[in-house]
């Protein structure tokens, strides 16, 4: 999985990979230790529906998850000073089944004085055979693999991908397809990057211009060349390039590491501290200065000639 994962192109000097066997201890378990003592037994029941026949270790997962949403359980990435890194938020992109994990993250990292991790849901991709319908492993109907040669790939999409097109021809010049429920336009709106030609399918579909048969040969072309282009790149995946990703280095954020991107937000911070104070006791000497002059500045008093002093 880890060589799948790899295969999508990451940058090896920006990800870290780390299995929870592997990486256990040091921060990483202190920061599970301290979130497992914040949570109750009836929180993890009302968020996860569990119940005393649970088993003991689906009460305790919810903290070993949370932990990795924390930049201190990683001192190799961000620096051994905690002070610093519980101030770097964590921006966490998952599929809506782990929101309930990471809520319970959410509601005690103020408590933990770490900053909240933010959540991005994820959309799943439908399965071959449309809407209602799962993809599974054990049937190789319902989805397109990643292991799939470009043949496979074309009769899948041409044989069981649900269409939102009419039964004939005629009627779907007359109608119009539906893309909500489409599945090769479903695909296309994962898979195809240029946003224009995306919407001018949308388009021609709805309006009957463009044909079913023509928005399958569309999705197969988009799909063979992301299947084909990610196989080329899986080849590569050595154990050595596994190991990389595996290995407890510093990574890099624009050229450079965080605790030298952390160092310079500080100098700047107290840069900035330092300006804004000078531009205030700047201004306070202004306004001393102005208020000075003014009171110096008295107008000379005249006296006023009355008919009795005449």
């Amino acid at each position: 999985n880890s060589k799948d994962i790899i295969a999508m192109a990451f940058d090896p000097a920006k990800t870290f990979i780390f299995s929870d066997f592997d990486f256990m201890g040091g921060a990483f378990y202190e920061n599970i230790c301290t979130i497992a003592k914040h949570i109750t037994m009836n929180q993890i029941k009302g968020t996860f529906g569990f119940d005393d026949s649970t088993n003991i270790g689906k009460f305790h997962f919810p903290a070993t998850q949370s932990a990795t949403a924390y930049a201190t359980s990683f001192p190799h990435i961000f620096g051994q000073d905690k002070l610093k890194t519980r101030n770097i938020p964590c921006l966490i992109p998952c599929a809506i089944d782990q929101d309930p994990y990471f809520r319970q993250c959410r509601d005690r990292a103020e408590k933990m004085k770490h900053k909240k991790p933010a959540l991005l849901h994820m959309i799943f991709l439908p399965a071959l055979q449309g809407p209602g319908s799962k993809m599974s492993a054990s049937v190789s109907t319902s989805a397109i693999f990643l292991s799939d040669k470009p043949n496979e790939i074309k009769n899948k999409i041409n044989k069981y991908a649900f269409s939102g097109g009419q039964t004939t021809v005629e009627e779907h010049k007359a109608l119009g397809g539906r893309t909500k429920v489409d599945v090769p336009y479903q695909y296309l709106s994962f898979f195809l990057e240029d946003d224009e030609e995306l919407k001018k399918i949308h388009d021609d579909y709805e309006s009957g211009a463009l044909l079913t048969g023509e928005m399958k040969a569309r999705c197969t072309q988009e799909i063979q060349k992301f299947v084909a282009e990610f196989q080329a790149r899986r080849k590569n995946v050595t154990e050595e390039v596994r190991g990389d990703f595996f290995a407890r280095k510093a990574l890099l954020f624009k050229g450079k590491t965080a605790e030298e991107v952390l160092s310079e937000l500080e100098r700047k911070k107290a840069a900035d501290k330092a300006a804004a104070k000078a531009k205030a006791a700047e201004e306070k000497e202004k306004a001393k200065a102005a208020a000075q002059t003014n009171g110096d500045a008295k107008p000379t008093p005249t006296r006023t000639t009355s008919a009795a002093d005449a």
